[in-house]
């Protein structure tokens, strides 16, 4: 780690920070219109969260998320933290670390599991790719977002399937006002641009929201500290732009009796990206997404049908389109050598889901749940050649009661029911039927007045993807229908202590015994096939410490301790790949005074293993890192807000991938507001 040494930076910053003494400044001179106001930054968010947008709905009555663990990411926590993307927003939840790899996508880990172990909703629609399972979180602006949750450990049985290492659902706004705007905007070095304007309004019965979001950029700065290799020249990142990627979100409901909600809404995400080439290989990958689009169209219906039973429905359509461009060389124009192509993907997913929750029976909370999703990828894998098409069917039932024993006891119990059906794979023979039984269950004591205790165990399951299964990714990977499901035993125990001074403590364990694990393996020379190679396990500790007892301070501190092990019987290393066993987060908002606050971010993570691409059997290191954020937030006036800072303060050179170096210290500023 460099982290010590760039404490000698800091005389550098001095010089680079006219935009933090402009937001004093002014600031100061405005004290007449902030008078009366609280010291803490404003709230610029307008609306509230989208309920018709959760799945699992939060309260006393409901135990699973207080079985296991759920952290929840409120608009103003997304703010204070600078997050433009859903990815950055879940950067300071315990547990989880960040991924970005050869195509310059955000992935999140969380306890060990991988993104393809978490599926990603929206407003309770899954909008992960059929093709991979994956959806880059970083192309997810939270301009529209009002909170994200993410469940852990054994997360509700009515998500459906595919749950294996916990679910994350980002819910929207709704407007709450005739008329509610809000806006900011934020210029980041390397000429980055993110915009986001929401107007909602609400009238009688009828309600309606809408977001629009730009981002651009030219390339982000590396740290000074860096040494470049073969493939990169230069202070700024080889094709690490992003060309003016466009969002659009809109949303129509009607509330027209007690209990009954209805929307309609259409999200759509539009750019291309540059994906910067490997350091120090002599093969590296000139690539360019030059288009990349997703949409999303809806309906959820929330109907109340008697006093004691609710029907939430939902019905979608959502579209994944790509084009991938291989180049010749580093000026990204000729595509005439054999390693050139340009591959088109289209995928779709068409489905519904139906959730019965019933509350008939006193002290007990039984919830019925279907989903259905028909998953189609199409691929073209250069001009001219045939188009390839898979697709499959999953079908979950889900079944889960939440039970009040007394007023300190609550147990859930539930179980889920899921099938994969093989339905087309571009005219070959299709694999058999797959079937998983869930059960799981939890339970919740309030031991003492600010003592609460939990534990849970249960069984979860991932069914292969379209691309485990069947793609030959380019010619570099063999096909493989035989995989099996991978399957996995989650079990969690904690505690929740308040403490004098608003602070709150909490503990976790937790312990993932998978079985059947799907990982990529060279079988000839540079021929790969994804396989099951037995089983593997994570394990380990969360602790989290979130306080205001410091006058003026809002303090959180968290630490992860992980152990992820290959236990496969043929394994050559229990090593899993870019699994960082340590992880460190530390932040305080220290307010000056009514109008001034500070906001600082500390990120440690320790090195991670990765697998030598040239030797299978070598495994390497990637180096821990340390990095620090830190901005100062001035309240111009009641609608008003300015901010500026930096990000990697100390100008860490880290990697989180091998070969690919993360941005340096880079100078931001942000104007929030609000009208109505």
């Amino acid at each position: 780690m460099h982290f010590y040494r760039n404490f000698g930076a800091l005389m550098k910053i001095c010089l680079k920070i006219p935009a933090w003494l402009t937001a004093a400044a002014v600031a100061c001179s405005i004290g007449a219109a902030a008078a009366g106001e609280t010291a803490r930054p404003m709230d610029n968010s307008t609306g509230q969260v989208f309920t018709l947008g959760e799945v699992v709905v939060e309260g006393e009555r409901d135990t699973i998320s207080k079985v296991t663990t759920v952290d929840t990411i409120k608009k103003e926590t997304i703010d204070l933290n600078t997050a433009t993307n859903v990815a950055d927003a879940l950067k300071s939840v315990p547990g989880v670390t960040m991924a970005i790899g050869s195509r310059n996508e955000k992935m999140l880990t969380v306890r060990g599991f991988t993104a393809r172990y978490i599926p990603v909703f929206y407003d309770g629609i899954p909008v992960s790719i059929p093709y991979d399972g994956y959806v880059d979180l970083g192309k997810l602006p939270t301009g529209p977002v009002s909170q994200i949750t993410l469940s852990k450990g054994i997360s509700s049985a009515l998500y459906g399937s595919n749950t294996m290492g916990g679910v994350l659902n980002i819910i929207s706004r709704k407007p709450e006002k005739k008329f509610e705007a809000d806006f900011d905007t934020q210029w980041s070095e390397g000429s980055r641009w993110d915009t986001n304007v929401n107007i909602g309004s609400r009238l009688g019965k009828f309600y309606f929201m809408g977001t629009y979001g730009y981002t651009d950029q030219d390339a982000f700065v590396l740290s000074e500290h860096h040494h470049n290799d073969l493939n990169q020249s230069g202070h700024y990142r080889a094709n690490s732009y992003i060309d003016n990627e466009n969002t659009y979100n809109f949303k129509f409901g009607f509330l027209p009796a007690d209990g009954q909600e209805y929307a309609v809404g259409f999200n759509r995400v539009k750019g291309g990206w540059g994906l910067p080439p490997e350091e120090g290989t002599i093969a590296p990958k000139y690539w360019r997404f030059t288009d990349w689009e997703k949409s999303t169209y809806y309906f959820i219906g929330d109907t109340k049908l008697a006093d004691t039973l609710q029907l939430k429905t939902r019905l979608y359509r959502d579209e994944a389109y790509n084009e991938l461009d291989s180049y010749d060389d580093d000026t990204y124009t000729i595509q005439d050598s054999p390693s050139s192509f340009h591959s088109t993907y289209d995928d779709h997913t068409v489905g519904g889901s139906a959730t019965l929750s019933s509350t008939y029976f006193n002290n007990n909370t039984i919830g019925l749940s279907f989903h259905l999703k028909d998953d189609v990828h199409k691929e073209q894998d250069d001009y001219g050649y045939k188009w390839e098409r898979f697709e499959t069917k999953t079908y979950s039932y889900g079944l889960e009661d939440d039970i009040r024993l007394t007023d300190k006891l609550s147990l859930v119990v539930g179980a889920s029911y899921d099938k994969q059906v093989p339905w087309y794979a571009n005219g070959g023979q299709l694999r058999r039927n797959e079937e998983a039984f869930n059960p799981q269950a939890g339970v919740n004591y309030a031991a003492a007045e600010n003592t609460i205790l939990h534990a849970s165990v249960g069984k979860k399951s991932r069914f292969p993807s379209l691309k485990e299964l069947y793609s030959n990714l380019l010619g570099t990977n063999i096909a493989n229908p035989n995989l099996k499901s991978e399957r996995a035993l989650n079990y969690e125990a904690g505690i929740e202590q308040r403490l004098p001074g608003n602070t709150t403590l909490k503990f976790n364990l937790f312990y993932n015994d998978i079985s059947d694990y799907i990982v990529s393996r060279e079988i000839s020379f540079k021929v790969n096939q994804y396989i099951n190679i037995g089983k593997t396990s994570f394990k380990g500790f969360e602790i989290n410490l979130q306080s205001g007892c410091l006058r003026d301070n809002d303090f959180q501190i968290h630490y992860t301790w992980l152990h992820a092990e290959d236990r496969s019987p043929n394994r050559t290393s229990n090593h899993l790949e870019y699994q960082p066993k340590h992880n460190l987060y530390i932040s305080d908002q220290y307010t000056i005074n009514r109008y001034l606050s500070v906001f600082c971010a500390l990120t440690l993570n320790s090195e991670r293993y990765y697998q030598d691409s040239d030797d299978y059997m070598n495994w390497d290191k990637v180096s821990g890192f340390c990095t620090m954020d830190m901005k100062l937030i001035a309240k111009l006036t009641k609608y008003f807000t300015l901010e500026a800072g930096a990000r990697n303060l100390f100008d860490e050179d880290y990697s989180y991938s091998h070969g690919f170096p993360q941005a340096g210290r880079t100078f931001f500023t942000i104007v929030r507001g609000k009208l109505w």
